[in-house]
This record gives structure tokens, C-alpha cells and sequence, in this order.
């Protein structure tokens, strides 16, 4: 299993919708998409910030379900829209594997 931690940058003052609409919306387009998603957060050191946790069982997979998700006509006509207005940038991603120990395997 890896893992991807992003980090979604807010247009300032948005934070809490953005984490509203990724919760609701996002988060649930890309599970029925067959993506695993381990965790949604707000970043406690800034409040404009929404990070996820995302894992897939290999590179492949990942590269497979992101084009679902991007395929998906809902992708296109309900969330790149809405990602215009509510990011304020590029998200950063952090790709993870979980040490022997991880309770994330």
C-alpha cells in the first residue's frame, strides 16, 4: 500500500468551506472511483488548509483511479469548477510507505 498526504491551499477565509465541500463532494466522487481515503484534516496551523490522506494498493492503481476520477463526467462538471474558486494554488502531495510498524498498511 502507498499513500499520498495532500495539502489543499484555501483562497484566504475559505478554509471551512473548502473543507466542507471536499468532505461532501470531493472525497466521495473519488471513493466511487475505487479510491482508498484514510483520512480528511484541516491543518491546525492554518485554517485556509484541507489535507487528505489517500492510498492506493500500488503506482499503477493510483495512476488508474486518478483517471477514473478525471474521466468522471461529475469531475468535469461539478468539481474543476468549484476548484477554481475555492484553491488558492497548487496542492502539495507527499507520497508515503507505511514502515513495518504503520497501523496504514
Amino acid at each position: 500500500m502507498i499513500y499520498e498526504m495532500r495539502r489543499e491551499p484555501a483562497v484566504p477565509g475559505r478554509g471551512a468551506e473548502l473543507a466542507r465541500w471536499m468532505d461532501e463532494q470531493v472525497v466521495p466522487l473519488h471513493e466511487a472511483n475505487g479510491m482508498t481515503v484514510a483520512g480528511t484534516f484541516t491543518d491546525a496551523d492554518d485554517e485556509d488548509a484541507f489535507v487528505w490522506i489517500r492510498g492506493f494498493r500500488s503506482a499503477e492503481e493510483r495512476e488508474e483511479v486518478v483517471e477514473r476520477v478525471h474521466r468522471d463526467p461529475r469531475f468535469d462538471s461539478e468539481i474543476r469548477p468549484r476548484l477554481g474558486d475555492l484553491l488558492a494554488g497548487e496542492a502539495v502531495t507527499v507520497r508515503l510507505a507505511p514502515t513495518e510498524r504503520s497501523r496504514l498498511r
